[in-house]
């Protein structure tokens, strides 16, 4: 069973959370460009046949937290440590290989075509043998479901996005009972996202259904893993081989997600009480791993990059404030502060949507990307916030903004502190508001109940597509509720269009207006690094490929 990709972006609790989704893969005509900062995008994964590997055994995966519900296209699932699990109970669409090509994953379909452009109609063949857990087979009314909870059509559905499946008319049988039919009423461009990690109909027959019925524990499955069990107590939750799996055996006994803190990752691996951990652009803990005996540290080019978003509150409804805050950061500083200990070649990324490594990525952060105290100054002024020595005041209010970042995770520690001492000299008195790990999005981020914050996002497959949520200003993944009508409708044009070229360049617009907006400072992109036990094979930094579940394992 291969990862699959649900065509959005998924982002990173705390950052310190396991695998990215399959990786960054190559889209149709947004072809892998020279390597940057000298990593590889190849996988570095210790790729070994399964006849090396011992059977059984338990793997552990160290996360920042149980999942507050395990259907991941909820906006309380999109988390990366979920998705995470639940990528090896259910079906999906296409997989990607080594160098980052579209595969149709044949254990649930024996083929996926575009069979017409106009109107642009999809074919699913299901594998005759792709079933549930209870014995039903994958069908139209799974899709049907699928269809009606993300299109958006019923607000009580909440789910993380609605991109994709908002542009279908209809879904109905094909020429024999295996085959769906689905047919658009706008062009989607990035039509291989879709109904990858499907849920069963039951899951998606009502709005309760879909809102509540996972938050304890997944039910039905259909995938090489199934649901094992949960300890709240022990904060962990695992799964283990389905009984009713009809493609390649897993060799584990058991995939266990255990909540380590992420500064306590490492030691937790060195301690042999987790046999992986991603602990982020962290250069101590990324240095540290090497020396470790046992421990493998993996690494190839990420899709992952970091961030500050404004929220659209307090201080920073106001663009000039927002962007003078942008201007007042010298992201120089700190992609060399974060990254240069790995990467001394590392320079800040330009992009909101393309990430180094892709040929349509090109640099559109103009004069808000660039570090430059006196027009964040004359921003500032113009905004009416009087400087008087350290301080700015208006209306005898003092300058004093919010960053929220979660508890014991070094990378946002240090970034945070960082802006604070940039923002200084503009007389911003930055406040450092530190907040459970366990709450932070689900108390915080996701209500925007915040003023600015950092976090990872993770890259999925389908740039442009799994970007619509996060920049629409009624985007799912929009934290900060900042946007406006013309990238709206940009957006709507880029994923309409299937010329690569035409979609680069309404790309480059809908980018330079999000920098312009306001809407989030891009900082930094991320390699992919993994401290892992040395062992441990089929598992670690993926590159530009999805990963097998059946097939991690541990050396003989």
């Amino acid at each position: 069973m291969k990862q699959h990709s649900k065509g959005r972006s998924l982002l990173l609790k705390g950052v310190a959370t396991i695998a990215i989704l399959g990786a960054l893969v190559v889209t149709p005509g947004f072809a892998s460009a020279a390597k940057d900062g000298g990593d590889s995008a190849a996988p570095d994964i210790n790729a070994q046949p399964v006849s090396k590997l011992k059977k059984g055994g338990t793997f552990v995966w160290a996360t920042t937290q149980i999942c507050d519900n395990y259907n991941t296209t909820h906006v309380d699932g999109n988390f990366a440590g979920c998705s995470y699990l639940m990528n090896g109970l259910l079906p999906s669409t296409f997989y990607t290989d080594e160098k980052g090509a579209f595969q149709i994953d044949k254990n649930y379909f024996s083929d996926i075509k575009l069979t017409s452009t106009k109107p642009q109609t999809l074919t699913y063949t299901v594998n005759p043998k792709a079933k549930w857990s209870d014995g039903k087979a994958i069908s139209l009314a799974d899709f049907v479901g699928y269809w009606k909870a993300l299109n958006g059509s019923n607000e009580a559905y909440e789910v993380v996005s609605t991109t994709g499946y908002e542009d279908i008319a209809s879904i109905t049988k094909g020429a024999s009972s295996s085959q769906i039919v689905v047919k658009f009423k706008n062009i989607y461009a990035d039509w291989q996202g879709l109904f990858g990690g499907l849920l069963p109909a039951s899951v998606t027959a009502t709005p309760t259904a879909f809102n509540t019925s996972w938050v304890a524990a997944p039910t039905l499955t259909a995938g090489p893993f199934k649901w094992g069990g949960t300890d709240q107590t022990a904060g962990t939750a695992w799964t283990v081989p389905s009984t009713t799996w009809w493609g390649d055996k897993p060799v584990l006994d058991k995939m266990l997600f255990k909540v380590v803190s992420a500064a306590a990752q490492l030691d937790a691996l060195a301690n042999g009480e987790v046999d992986a951990a991603n602990t982020g652009p962290d250069a101590n803990q990324y240095k540290r791993g090497l020396t470790l005996p046992g421990v493998s540290v993996r690494r190839s080019v990420g899709p992952n990059y970091r961030h500050m978003t404004f929220g659209n509150t307090g201080f920073m409804t106001d663009t000039r404030v927002r962007q003078a805050i942008m201007m007042g950061i010298d992201r120089n500083v700190v992609t060399q502060a974060l990254i240069g200990p790995i990467d001394s070649s590392a320079t800040p990324m330009d992009n909101h949507i393309f990430v180094k490594g892709l040929s349509c990525y090109k640099s559109n952060a103009g004069i808000y990307g660039k570090y430059n105290l006196q027009k964040a100054d004359a921003l500032l002024d113009a905004a009416g916030w009087v400087k008087s020595g350290t301080k700015r005041t208006k209306g005898g209010v003092d300058l004093k903004p919010k960053i929220t970042i979660p508890a014991g995770v070094t990378t946002s520690a240090q970034e945070a502190q960082l802006y604070q001492a940039m923002l200084a000299p503009l007389g911003v008195q930055l406040e450092i508001q530190i907040v459970p790990s366990a709450d932070f999005f689900s108390k915080y981020i996701t209500p925007g109940n915040f003023e600015m914050t950092a976090f990872t996002w993770l890259g999925t497959s389908l740039p442009i597509s799994s970007a619509k949520s996060i920049f629409v200003t009624d985007g799912g993944q929009n934290y900060g509720k900042i946007g406006n009508a013309e990238i709206d409708a940009l957006f709507t044009k880029a994923n309409s269009e299937l010329d690569p070229a035409k979609r680069c360049a309404t790309v480059t617009q809908i980018d330079k207006k999000i920098w312009a907006v306001g809407h989030s400072l891009i900082t930094y992109q991320r390699p992919d690094i993994w401290q892992v036990d040395a062992k441990l094979a089929n598992f670690g930094a993926f590159g530009f490929s999805s990963g097998d579940y059946t097939k991690i394992g541990f050396m003989k």
